[in-house]
């Protein structure tokens, strides 16, 4: 007796592949969802680390980290908190190697500039993890007093560092206007102590989260570089001397809103949809939504404000 075999008509086959598709449209979302849950964990360990980090600084030196340092009256820009902060990170040779009594720039710094920290770097940045900085360093002329300088034409130096997606807490006013005036806890040759946070540890904010915006560029040599003029940039090195908004680098503020497109200020930002990580002065770690009243948020930058907050 013959045997008759059935195959799938066309209609069948076409109707199990839309159902195929179906599927693995519903479950792409779920794994991206997933996959961006499992880098805002691990944003928030590194958030986490960083602020243990300096708690374990201040321990040891009885005071925070300046935000950066300079050297005055050349205003002469040097190591962030990023930097002063490697042994408490497990980073000692790292540290070891910097050459802090040099500027950043020295030969000796030079190999250490682009160095990545794994702890600075948040995964949900989808941009290069170094970036390439132009800086145009002025010649001083003995005689003529130490701000008289001139630039000349020759093309800018360029130095390719590691940057960094954790900012260090200005305050809430402008950095640009007093580098040295932040009412936060870190800034220009600042030296904060626990004491000094009257507002209470656990409503202070002492880092936050910063996404990059990164523009490609043509360089000198016709490579593509990324254009350093974009001030929220960070670099967990420090203030490159010389370089286009150095000051902005090391540190946040807090006088623009969370996830601000305006590119004027250095404000927070980050790569996880709808909340911020900030770590507190008290060792804890938020989650702050980018909505959040900006009255609570100014509130939250400042170390010494008297300001009352409530839920955030």
């Amino acid at each position: 007796m013959r045997t008759v075999r059935h195959a799938f008509t066309l209609i069948e086959l076409l109707v199990a592949i839309a159902i195929i598709a179906i599927l693995i449209a519903l479950l792409l979302p779920a794994v991206q969802a997933a996959r961006e849950a499992a880098r805002a964990t691990q944003c928030r360990n590194n958030t986490k680390q960083i602020v243990l980090a300096l708690h374990n600084y201040h321990d040891r030196m009885n005071v925070f980290p300046s935000g950066w340092t300079a050297e005055q009256p050349r205003n002469h820009h040097g190591w962030g908190w990023g930097a002063m902060i490697l042994p408490e990170l497990e980073q000692s040779a790292l540290f070891n190697a910097l050459s802090m009594a040099e500027p950043i720039t020295s030969n000796n710094n030079k190999p250490v500039l682009m160095t990545q920290v794994s702890t600075y770097l948040c995964p949900s940045d989808p941009f290069s993890q170094t970036a390439t900085v132009r800086v145009q360093e002025p010649e001083f002329f003995p005689g003529l007093g130490d701000s008289a300088f001139f630039f000349h034409p020759p093309p800018p130096k360029l130095f390719e560092v590691a940057k960094s997606n954790y900012a260090a807490v200005f305050g809430s006013n402008s950095i640009v206007a007093d580098p040295a005036g932040g009412n936060g806890i870190f800034c220009r040759n600042s030296a904060v102590r626990l004491r000094d946070i009257t507002d209470g540890t656990s409503t202070t904010a002492i880092i936050g989260e910063r996404r990059p915006t990164q523009r490609q560029g043509k360089g000198f040599d016709g490579s593509l570089v990324v254009d350093i003029d974009i001030v929220d940039l960070t670099l967990w090195i420090g203030a490159i001397p010389w370089s286009t908004d150095a000051d902005l680098r090391t540190t946040g503020t807090g006088f623009v809103p969370p996830n601000s497109t305006d590119r004027s200020f250095p404000g927070f930002n980050s790569a996880h949809p709808g909340r911020l990580f900030f770590a507190l002065a008290d060792g804890s770690v938020r989650s702050i939504s980018p909505t959040v009243d900006m009255t609570v948020y100014e509130a939250l930058m400042t170390r010494s404000g008297g300001e009352s907050i409530g839920e955030f």
